[in-house]
């Protein structure tokens, strides 16, 4: 009973640096009392507990903000913190979409401003998330996206290798009237096998409430809205109780979807609900292996990471479910962003996450504390095992301007990953942008020789 919707397959294919050396360091999670005022030395002083063969990933810095207080561009944005992997001139490699630019693989040529909407706003571009769907059916990939700090979500329609050979500018339609919206998850909801949308919002808007986008021929969409309950930070998708169909999960409970999604009534439970905000997305998954699909969350705003275990129904109908709470972090914070993926191939989905950058503008807990990205493996039985993509410090700066040298390589996971094999070596590869810039993590596959247990 585990995850129901893009087949398993789908992940582990990819579809759907730091001041330290580049070799990866794992560590098995604990739960923790408490968080320690030290979190910066947390990582730095971390024994390498687990000795399994791990892929090595090598981080590439593809673009960037360029730091200059005077022009009001700091290391730590102007910049998008969504971007898509595709071909995007049908050549045959892999492209990068950014905000306002797309970068040509494989030597990734940066091409601006493609497409509007992607606005600066201080130190943050109006990005939540942008994702490759073919809209129009005409055989190219388009994308979909949206902003928080504007109203809409849009899609975009690809001109095709000679429009992007004259600079043709993306045509842009708006598919929904949204304010505060946070992220989005781009997926099939009815089963029907095109992509829907189902967008998330920071907080309830009075006339808005939990609603998804239904494909219609013809690059139509139709809204559904669901209700105002678990309308707030954080949002998923997948089968949480095993009936083949993909629920809707939110920090405060979830959406039970009908047999017919689109003119059914969805049925909300309040089985839990988050002391802080949920990240996006919520991942639904059997993290113990016991059967019953269990939900991984983020604080995208606060400390933390962790797990809801599902226990067995109770008996009789439209009894509740049973979760309990399980610690995977404590001591960083801001995970915004997390996908499901096979990252190190052996048959098993992981799951990528990171600490996003001056998610409010320093204003976070665990702003000031260090940076990092990581790929955390699920063992069985509940065991959680954290490897480091990349772990870095960040400089105390006091108002827009750092009084300490601007930090490399301190890369922030954004709005939304990608886990993707970009070079087609048969080897999965992670791309993420955030207000530090877009970064290639890539896949130069196992080590030579195993390390040996002591």
């Amino acid at each position: 009973m585990g995850i129901v919707g893009p087949a398993e397959s789908d992940y582990r294919l990819g579809r759907g640096a730091a001041s330290f050396s580049p070799f990866a360091i794992s560590q098995e999670i604990r739960p923790m009392a408490g968080r320690s005022s030290l979190s910066a030395l947390f990582l730095l002083a971390l024994p390498a507990c687990t000795f399994a063969l791990e892929p090595i990933f090598v981080p590439v810095k593809i673009d960037g903000p360029v730091h200059d207080p005077s022009k009001e561009t700091f290391w730590y944005g102007p910049f998008s913190e969504g971007a898509a992997v595709f071909d995007v001139d049908g050549d045959g490699d892999v492209d990068i979409t950014c905000g306002d630019a797309w970068y040509e693989g494989p030597s990734w040529t940066k091409h601006a401003g493609h497409r509007p909407n992607a606005s600066r706003s201080g130190e943050f571009v109006s990005n939540c998330g942008e994702y490759s769907v073919d809209v129009n059916g005409d055989g190219k990939l388009d994308l979909i996206s949206a902003g928080w700090m504007t109203n809409g979500v849009y899609w975009y329609e690809n001109p095709g290798p000679e429009g992007l050979k004259a600079g043709v500018v993306w045509k842009a339609t708006k598919i929904l009237d949204s304010d505060w919206t946070e992220g989005l998850v781009v997926e099939d909801i009815d089963g029907d096998g095109d992509v829907d949308v189902l967008p998330d919002h920071w907080g309830h808007k009075e006339g808005q409430g939990v609603t998804w986008l239904e494909q219609l021929p013809g690059a139509k969409f139709e809204k559904h809205v669901l209700g105002k309950e678990g309308d707030r930070h954080g949002i998923g998708l997948g089968d949480l109780n095993g009936d083949g169909r993909k629920d809707v999960i939110t920090p405060d409970g979830w959406w039970e979807a009908p047999q017919d999604r689109a003119k059914g009534t969805w049925t909300f439970h309040a089985d839990w609900k988050l002391e802080h905000e949920g990240g996006i997305r919520m991942l639904v998954h059997d993290v113990d292996g016991d059967g019953f699909s269990d939900i991984i969350y983020g604080h995208g705003h606060n400390y933390g990471l962790g797990w809801l275990k599902q226990g067995a129904p109770a008996a009789g109908a439209g009894a509740s479910r049973r979760f309990d709470d399980n610690v995977i972090e404590d001591s960083l914070g801001q995970f915004h962003t997390l996908v499901l993926a096979d990252v190190n191939q052996d048959g098993k989905l992981d799951f990528v996450t990171g600490k996003r950058l001056r998610g409010h503008q320093g204003d976070d807990p665990s702003s000031f504390d260090p940076m990092g990205v990581f790929w955390y493996e699920m063992a069985g039985g509940g065991k959680v095992i954290r490897h480091v993509l990349s772990y870095n410090h960040t400089v105390w700066y006091a108002g827009k301007e750092t009084r300490s040298p601007v930090p490399n390589f301190a890369i922030g996971t954004g709005m939304n990953i990608n886990v993707v094999d970009v070079n087609k070596d048969g080897k999965l590869d992670i791309v993420v942008a955030g207000k530090s810039g877009l970064y290639l993590f890539e896949n130069r596959g196992l080590p030579p020789t195993k390390r040996m247990d002591k």
